[in-house]
């Protein structure tokens, strides 16, 4: 009797191997959804109208103006230098001490600036993500390993230095107080968190001598200068000074 049982737990159990299954075919098709498609609920339009309408309203706030378009570039341009000077600035006013350098990355700048007006909705086109700003403290030579990772590509946007580019490594650095990049000497750099954790292969930044995070929106610092420039009442020209240059 028991080797019948046995015999039939064997059947059983060959009975339940999976069977070999192969893909031989897939079809697919596009079901297009919009406002031709699937009308719109009525009470949830009504519900989103006033949210809508403070949105737009404050997307549409003028911060200030431009007297043509002002555009991103390599190796240097308009926006650049704008943006870098413009993050600096408002950096050194929340830090509550002098900061050597700003530093942004070029892929994060999402956008030009239209000539006209520079609305909200102009800078959250420009910088859409929530970076905060981060203030590095780093040795000279870990300084330099910055710059020439970011100019490898001609990708270096930066505020508060001057720097010429050969074959990707940045050479000739002065500071704006004149003072030049030396290797055992400490400078204070103004990021995104993005690229102070290590984004765009920069892991050689988790090792600076100091890290503090200013609990502000790099996008924030930027709509605050702006917001500033504009009670000045004069446009923004778009100007490249020429900061990074190639040799």
């Amino acid at each position: 009797m028991k080797k019948y049982v046995c015999l039939l737990v064997l059947v059983v159990l060959a009975a339940c191997q999976p069977k070999g299954y192969q893909l031989v075919n897939r079809t697919a098709q596009r079901i297009g959804v919009d406002s031709l498609t699937a009308s719109a609920d009525s009470s949830v339009v009504r519900f989103l109208q006033p949210y809508r309408e403070g949105l737009n309203r404050s997307m549409n706030e003028v911060l200030t103006h431009a007297t043509a378009r002002i555009e991103k570039g390599q190796p240097d341009a308009a926006l650049n230098d704008l943006l870098s000077d413009a993050l600096l600035q408002q950096a050194r006013l929340r830090y509550g001490k002098p900061i050597d350098m700003s530093h942004l990355n070029y892929g994060g700048i999402r956008n030009n600036l239209p000539e006209g007006d520079i609305t909200t909705g102009s800078i959250f086109e420009v910088m859409p993500f929530d970076n905060q700003l981060v203030v590095l403290t780093l040795r000279g030579d870990m300084l330099q390993q910055l710059l020439d990772h970011f100019a490898n590509g001609d990708k270096l946007v930066v505020g508060g230095i001057r720097a010429k580019v050969h074959n990707g490594h940045a050479h000739d650095v002065v500071f704006g107080n004149g003072r030049t990049l030396q290797p055992a000497e400490l400078y204070t750099v103004a990021m995104s968190d993005y690229i102070a954790d290590g984004g765009d292969n920069a892991g050689f930044l988790k090792k600076a001598v100091k890290r503090e995070t200013l609990t502000y929106l790099i996008r924030d610092a930027l709509l605050d200068y702006f917001r500033q420039q504009g009670k000045t009442g004069q446009p923004i020209k778009p100007i490249s000074d020429g900061r990074i240059s190639l040799d």
